[in-house]
């Protein structure tokens, strides 16, 4: 900067050095001009005035003086002989004086070599009258010029010198506190900037230092404060159980903590959310959250483990994904699964042969009391068994056996639950009725659970006399079915639960009406095979109404 500064100095005086000079050589030429043309006017006048035929002889050194006839043909001249006899029409100044319009012309004239100013008029003679011109050398300008160079020259040295000298510690007083305000702001770059006391004679500079010590002590307390934030939210990150991912707006990887880089490839972070796996379906969830920006949760497989995939869109457009290994829940789910089935088929047998050896015993006996004690096992074992075969479907229904569906007539299944439910209807005194028709893609054994829970439950908890609405109807893109009764009702704060195993309203009712509390887990369970949408309304009192909405796309 110190050198710029110089330079700059340097060139700024030369140029101004060169423009006087030469501006005063302008000024000197022009009234070197004016004063010639000033002088060749009257000396002409007094030639012109005393003309005679000897007018070019004795004629000063400085001057010429040529006498031209009326034809333009030069009679004398007092330099140069070899002109006389030529033609001077071609000169500027003859064709003024033959116009009457006398007028001093400046050119160079090749004859003597240098610039002149002529001037010509006529004047008076024997033969009619001839042209006087008088021309003066302008050399005296360029003597002027010759005799002041060598001291401009001088002049600009010594001014470039201490101009030099002068800038030299001019700028080393600027720039030495620049330099320090530059050491200050580096150090607050760096990190390492420690208050300083301002020691210069400048005030703007003093109060400059002020500022950066100011905005010096802010910047360290932020990334004081940032530093021990992103430190906080690293420890955190790195240690959390879950894996956390974090995509940006243009959808690539912004942030992966260490558990989510153990679940996908290495080098995933600043690319494209595609990069993390090749599996379609979590790419395709990915895809339809941020195009929704709704929150999402799904089940993913990696590594041999389970994950509960949630995200979540935020604001600017980044989304979270947290993974949760739910690998031992699932392994627990599927052990107690196993336990609930093989416990429930090993009590199915012993309970039969109970049963069996019950209905014996009513057969064969007399007695009365005995007759009626052995009515009330009949019932309650009945009660058990009923309640193991919904345990052995709710088992198998999560077992995630594979399905094989097919189009299944969902009016002929209805009316075959009626039937087999019409005992169960009579003793209730409940009107069961069915209307439309609709076909679905599902198992039929499945299609026979789903409509005989839900037949089942609006026959169980209704009033005598009550009434049942089995409604079936599709369209080209779905198919539904509504299972409605004027029984009871659900009170609002059960609606949430009523879908989870042995969930009961009303306990004591339940008990009465002999209910396992697994029909609508049953339900609940054959809708999530098939994507189905399951909805309930219900006011206590009044009724309920479930309704199945299947996608005809599900096959």
């Amino acid at each position: 900067m110190k050198n710029k500064i110089i330079l700059f100095n340097v060139i700024l005086l030369t140029v101004a050095t060169l423009a006087v000079f030469f501006t005063g050589i302008g000024v000197s030429n022009t009234s070197h001009h004016e004063e010639a043309e000033k002088k060749i006017i009257d000396i002409t006048s007094v030639y012109a005035a005393n003309y005679n035929d000897d007018v070019t002889e004795n004629v000063p050194e400085d001057i010429r003086i040529t006498v031209i006839g009326s034809d333009g043909i030069v009679l004398k001249d007092s330099d140069d002989q070899s002109v006389v006899g030529k033609t001077h029409l071609d000169r500027e100044e003859v064709l003024a004086a033959l116009r009457d319009e006398p007028q001093v012309y400046t050119r160079y004239s090749s004859t003597l070599g240098k610039d002149m100013v002529y001037y010509a008029v006529k004047v008076p003679s024997v033969a009619d009258f001839v042209i006087l011109r008088v021309a003066t050398p302008v050399a005296s300008v360029n003597g002027y010029v010759r005799k002041t160079v060598p001291t401009m020259i001088y002049v600009l040295l010594c001014a470039l010198f201490l101009s030099f000298v002068a800038s030299f510690f001019m700028t080393s007083g600027i720039v030495r506190p620049l330099k320090e305000i530059k050491d200050n702001l580096t150090a607050v770059n760096n990190g390492t900037y420690r208050e300083t006391v301002r020691h210069t004679k400048d005030g703007e500079i003093n109060a400059m230092l002020s500022e950066i010590d100011d905005i010096s002590r802010k910047l360290q307390t932020s990334i004081r404060t940032a530093t021990e934030e992103k430190e906080r939210l690293d420890y955190i990150l790195s240690n959390i159980s879950d894996g956390i991912v974090a995509l940006d707006g243009e959808e690539n990887v912004n942030l992966i903590n260490p558990n989510a880089a153990r679940i996908f490839p290495a080098g995933a972070e600043g690319k494209r959310y595609t990069v993390l796996t090749a599996d379609p379906s979590f790419n395709e969830n990915v895809a339809e959250c941020i195009r929704s920006h709704r929150e999402k949760s799904f089940e993913f497989t990696a590594e041999g483990k389970d994950f509960l995939v949630c995200m979540k869109p935020l604001e600017k457009g980044f989304t979270v994904i947290v993974l949760s290994d739910i690998t031992a829940m699932k392994q627990g789910e599927k052990m107690r699964s196993e336990f609930f089935a093989n416990a429930s088929h090993e009590l199915k047998t012993p309970l039969t042969a109970v049963k069996g050896f019950n209905d014996m015993i009513s057969l064969s006996t007399e007695d009365g009391q005995i007759r009626d004690f052995s009515q009330k096992i009949d019932r309650e074992i009945s009660r058990v068994v009923t309640l193991i075969n919904d345990m052995l479907d709710l088992s198998e229904l999560e077992s995630g056996k594979p399905v094989s569906p097919v189009k299944t007539d969902l009016r002929t299944i209805a009316e075959e639950v009626i039937e087999s439910l019409s005992p169960l209807a009579a003793e209730k005194e409940v009107t069961v009725t069915v209307e439309g028709n609709a076909e679905a893609f599902l198992e039929r054994e499945h299609a026979v659970e789903l409509v005989k829970n839900l037949t089942e439950n609006g026959i169980r908890y209704n009033n005598r006399g009550g009434h049942v609405w089995v409604n079936l109807s599709q369209t080209d893109e779905v198919s539904v079915l509504s299972v409605k009764d004027d029984g009871i009702g659900i009170e609002e704060e059960h609606l949430g639960r009523i879908f989870e195993r042995f969930y009961r309203v009303n306990k004591s009712r339940s008990r009465e009406t002999g209910g396992t509390g697994l029909g609508l887990s049953i339900v609940k369970h054959v809708c999530e095979i098939y994507g189905a949408d399951l909805a309930v309304s219900s006011r206590f009192g009044v009724g309920t109404e479930i309704t199945v909405t299947f996608r005809k796309n599900q096959t």
